[in-house]
């Protein structure tokens, strides 16, 4: 049998001269917090990237498929992003928005005109769980209402907001969390009790988040969360129609439709 080979490629990587994995190994363990995780029997060590490829210590090239998590969007170390930080680097690293300052003017003018109807503003934030915070901040102080709904089998983060709105025993700690959280059934068309072939599968699991806002919450709610594909929890694509009949309950109660993009 012939192991597969990656196709040629114009790039040549560094030679390595830092410590080796073995070292970077334990002083990761005797330095970095015990929660992370590695993968692997023998953890991979990455030293160097260029677009959809990364290398190794001994310069073994890999494809990568993971993007760093969904954070790699265009290739690593694209030169187009690698110039555009070298020249503002070389003006100012680093400022903050109680000052005018141009580019992030620009960046969210620029974004916003790739966005679809009112979606014009943006609040930049650092991470998915930051993001997902605040829209949960912003649900409940706009509308003046506390409880929200989620999905079972759904991952909105890792600090305390996001784990009470996640519903995965894996992504929890035995801490107080999820208070005002209701998780409505997962709208899974291949699991779930409405299969792919029922016409009526996105209206019957949707039927579930009314349900939940009629016999667990005062009637009125802050809104409803949801990744548009469901990201750890295995890429589940919802029925057609799920959305647009939940976001129909959930207005009608008051509340904010939320969109977790982060992994979709």
């Amino acid at each position: 049998m012939t192991m597969p080979t990656l196709p040629p490629f114009d790039h040549k990587p560094a030679a390595y001269s830092g410590p080796s994995a073995d070292q970077v190994l334990a002083t990761r363990k005797q330095f970095l917090n015990p929660g992370i995780f590695l993968y692997y029997k023998k953890p991979l060590m990455l030293v160097e990237g260029k677009m959809q490829y990364v290398w190794d210590e001994t310069g073994r090239r890999y494809l990568d498929a993971l993007g760093g998590i969904v954070t790699i969007s265009v290739g690593h170390c694209h030169p187009v992003v690698v110039e555009a930080a070298r020249k503002q680097n070389e003006l100012l690293q680093h400022s903050t928005t109680i000052y005018l300052q141009p580019k992030i003017a620009e960046y969210a003018q620029a974004l916003a005109a790739k966005m679809p109807g009112d979606l014009k503003v943006c609040y930049f934030v650092n991470s998915g769980s930051e993001a997902n915070d605040l829209a949960l901040l912003m649900a409940r102080a706009y509308t003046g209402n506390y409880d929200m709904i989620a999905l079972r089998n759904a991952y909105h983060g890792g600090n305390a907001s996001g784990m009470g709105l996640t519903a995965h025993s894996t992504w929890k700690f035995n801490v107080p969390h999820s208070f005002g959280v209701h998780h409505a059934m997962t709208p899974d068309p291949y699991r779930g009790i409405w299969g792919r072939d029922d016409a009526d599968a996105g209206k019957n699991y949707a039927a579930d988040v009314k349900n939940l806002i009629e016999f667990a919450t005062p009637g009125q709610i802050a809104g409803f969360i949801a990744e548009s594909i469901q990201g750890v929890g295995g890429c589940v694509v919802f029925p057609d129609g799920y959305l647009k009949h939940t976001y129909e309950h959930v207005r009608a109660a008051g509340g904010l439709c939320i969109a977790d993009e982060v992994q979709s």
